[in-house]
């Protein structure tokens, strides 16, 4: 008799979040500087969108704005997976798990190091997604010509003014999408990184240590979850544990939507006593605690105490 065998995770673990704002300097600043996050990317103009990365130790947090999407205020917008294998094989397993995608579309960054990031969007996860017609499952999905055809087309669009204006109006209010990156001096760069966390979070205001979890709000969705996780347990008050990163959170509610996310500290009570200081902390109780969202552009954002050192990604 065979043994059932557990198909392999699509997904390493959280690449990125991404917060929209119009103020993408005022963000990334305020990011930056009140928790001491080193920059992974500066702000930097692809076209498609103007955006700037900080490390979180175990993630990075991307800030940006989309060309000529112009709706005003600061949330959660996306939410992005790294694949545990190359982008074709990975929308296979998309198509074999029943998930929408996109055709993948790879954007270029040539400065300040050159990334080719391939991204592939995930339908029917959260509310607001992109209005694109081409969401692909069987048959046109996966790595088939006319999917390849149309990544090709996308990919030489996302390049010109044009075609980013024409993306922009297919923006929903949020997204979850597959990030593949290819980045040269690979190494190098995450070495880099890893140095520059290190010393940021020895002088880091709340000694944060990474990433603790990203909070998503279920209602309807639970079933496409299930799917790309390969998770059939999965319900609204599930946790998802990746082999790096933060864990996925999810909770039960009205919508489904990109909550917040938590950072792990080194010492909670520390950094609770700064934030009262600061008049910048919502009372909770228990094991964690809340920034006030008047004080941080809406968003919502946590701390909990770090039990170990999670493993370190770029």
């Amino acid at each position: 008799m065979l043994t059932p065998t557990t198909p392999q995770s699509l997904i390493l673990g959280v690449d990125r979040v991404l917060i929209h704002t119009q103020d993408v300097e005022r963000v990334f600043g305020r990011f930056r500087y009140e928790f001491g996050l080193p920059v992974a990317w500066p702000i930097t103009d692809c076209g498609l969108l103007v955006s700037g990365g900080l490390h979180a130790g175990n993630m990075n947090i991307e800030i940006g704005r989309f060309t000529g999407f112009g709706l005003p205020g600061t949330w959660f917008y996306g939410l992005g997976l790294a694949p545990s294998q190359p982008t074709w094989e990975m929308v296979n397993g998309l198509v074999s798990r029943k998930v929408l995608h996109t055709p993948p579309v790879t954007v270029h960054y040539e400065e300040p190091v050159a990334t080719r990031s391939t991204l592939t969007f995930l339908g029917n996860l959260l509310d607001g997604q992109p209005n694109t017609p081409f969401w692909l499952g069987r048959p046109w999905g996966g790595n088939s010509r006319a999917c390849q055809a149309l990544a090709a087309l996308g990919t030489w669009m996302a390049g010109t003014a044009a075609g980013s204006m024409m993306f922009s109006k297919l923006l929903g209010n949020s997204v979850v999408f597959m990030c593949d990156n290819q980045i040269d001096r690979h190494q190098e760069r995450f070495s880099e990184l890893k140095a520059n966390w290190r010393r940021t979070r020895q002088n880091g205001p709340f000694g944060i240590a990474g990433i603790a979890a990203v909070d998503i709000e279920l209602t309807t969705n639970t079933a496409y979850w299930e799917r790309l996780l390969d998770r059939p347990d999965l319900n609204t008050s599930s946790t998802h544990s990746f082999s790096m990163g933060p864990q996925l959170r999810f909770h039960p509610g009205g919508g489904n939507r990109l909550l917040g996310i938590e950072f792990s500290c080194s010492d909670l009570e520390a950094t609770a006593q700064k934030l009262i200081e600061k008049r910048s902390l919502v009372p909770t109780g228990g094991p964690r605690i809340i920034l006030s969202p008047d004080r941080m552009d809406g968003l919502t954002i946590g701390f909990s105490q770090s039990p170990t050192t999670r493993t370190e990604r770029p």
